[in-house]
């Protein structure tokens, strides 16, 4: 027999008390008037019946020890680092939850939040809510890599990024890296494009994900750049890239064959917001990661512990 209506208002009622009001058991049964025992046999029903789910909250798997130790040693303003989970994807949806959190609590009203591309990077905007902040604008600072449905793609970073945090999405809709230069041009003097780039000029907050120098980094996995152009690239003394831009090992940037055809922010233009969050894990990634502190590319590291570690160790 189903649940009366009115007793399924009452459960939510009792659970908004205790949950949300944070009221005392018997101060909720004192103001509907009714016994202890009812309420908490309320609240075992909220659970039951879905109206209630309990989950450890990110922080709870944050290292703070870790986070001292970066900003200490590396000169960060913040540092986010979460335990390893049992899987990647567990340690991505950890870091995701914890870094949207505090995207919350820095953004402000009238700020621009400028994304890159990227699965830890899409695992935060996967995870962001909508905070106190209103008139927000959330841009992509680089160009799409991949196919635009996936949900590493920029354009759909962008996209659910703003849509989480009630923002206004700036989608950068061309590939990160044309064929040719003249078609470059053109589109950066587009109305759609130019738009684009000055809402960069403006961002306050940037996470941005971190690529080493490797077949594996999405802007050669994906044939945006020739393999062989990899041990170019390398030869020249790159050991990162950020928004499909190369640096060295002192995170000054190396100029490549293909930077005119490159629809990104530039290494010196995103120096200028104030803050600058590399969202990345694996210790692979920890040599460019460290340059980009060093370059002063970044100045905040949103990570797991694994990889923090071998930041600190050096």
């Amino acid at each position: 027999m189903p649940r009366p209506r009115r007793s399924e208002d009452t459960i939510v009622e009792i659970a908004r008390l205790r949950y949300e009001q944070r009221l005392p058991q018997h101060e909720i049964a004192r103001q509907m008037g009714l016994s202890e025992a009812t309420i908490s046999r309320a609240l075992k029903a909220a659970l039951d019946l879905g109206y209630v789910e309990i989950s450890v909250a990110p922080k709870a798997f944050r290292d703070a020890a870790l986070e001292r130790e970066l900003k200490q040693r590396m000169g960060l303003v913040t540092a986010i680092v979460v335990e390893n989970r049992s899987s990647t994807a567990q340690t991505l949806e950890t870091l995701g939850k914890a870094t949207a959190r505090v995207l919350d609590e820095v953004l402000k009203a009238g700020d621009v939040l400028g994304v890159s591309d990227g699965a830890t990077v899409a695992a935060i905007a996967a995870a962001a809510r909508r905070g106190p902040a209103t008139d927000l604008d959330v841009v992509a600072l680089v160009g799409g890599v991949g196919t635009p449905e996936h949900f590493t793609h920029s354009t759909e970073v962008c996209r659910r990024m703003a849509a989480g945090l009630g923002a206004r999405a700036w989608q950068l809709p061309a590939p990160a890296i044309l064929d040719d230069i003249g078609a470059a041009r053109l589109l950066r003097e587009t109305a759609a494009i130019k738009g684009v780039f000055a809402m960069m000029h403006r961002i306050a907050v940037a996470v941005v994900g971190v690529g080493a120098i490797s077949e594996s980094a999405m802007v050669f996995r994906e044939g945006f750049i020739e393999a062989a152009e990899l041990e170019k690239i390398r030869a020249q003394g790159a050991v990162g890239t950020i928004c499909a831009r190369f640096f060295g090992r002192d995170g000054q940037p190396v100029g490549t064959a293909f930077d005119d055809r490159t629809l990104s922010i530039g290494v010196d233009e995103l120096k200028r917001a104030p803050i600058r969050i590399a969202a990345a894990i694996s210790p692979s990634k920890a040599l460019a990661m460290r340059a980009a502190i060093e370059g002063g590319i970044i100045n905040a590291v949103a990570t797991d512990a694994e990889t923090a570690r071998t930041l600190i160790g050096g």
